[in-house]
């Protein structure tokens, strides 16, 4: 942090303003934490472990809503509706609700995530009931 958030006044390495004496840890430490769970959730995509890199950026952005995280959250978005195209594409039902779990996590209860549920649940059944029919 160069500015002190609360006047404005050039901090350097301290902790405490030295104009207006605002106690900036708490405010350092919030920075830091987001900066370690955006590298946790940016690790995990790489690795492709979505069940750790989804919470993690959402921790991130708990602790201080960085460009940098919002853009990872975005990616993440992205590329779990991509996959959650190829899971019904290949039939993988189980797989696709893992993946709208997630996508629920970043982006909260919506009418789209709302209708893919019950696409899969049609489909997952009438998946079931004709392969118990051949």
């Amino acid at each position: 942090m160069q500015r002190c958030p609360a006047c404005n006044a050039r901090l350097g390495a301290l902790t405490l303003c030295p104009r207006c004496g605002a106690e900036l840890k708490q405010i350092i430490r919030s920075q830091r934490l987001a900066e370690q769970w955006l590298s946790v959730s940016l690790q995990s995509t790489g690795y492709g472990l979505m069940d750790v890199a989804v919470p993690a950026v959402l921790r991130s952005l708990s602790f201080r809503q960085t460009p940098a995280a919002k853009l990872v959250k975005g990616f993440l978005v992205q590329r779990l509706y991509r996959t959650l195209y190829q899971d019904v594409a290949e039939r993988r039902w189980p797989e696709a609700r893992d993946v709208l779990g997630h996508l629920r996590m970043l982006e909260g209860r919506n009418e789209t995530l709302h209708r893919f549920y019950d696409m899969i649940d049609h489909l997952s059944v009438k998946s079931d009931v004709n392969s118990s029919c051949d």
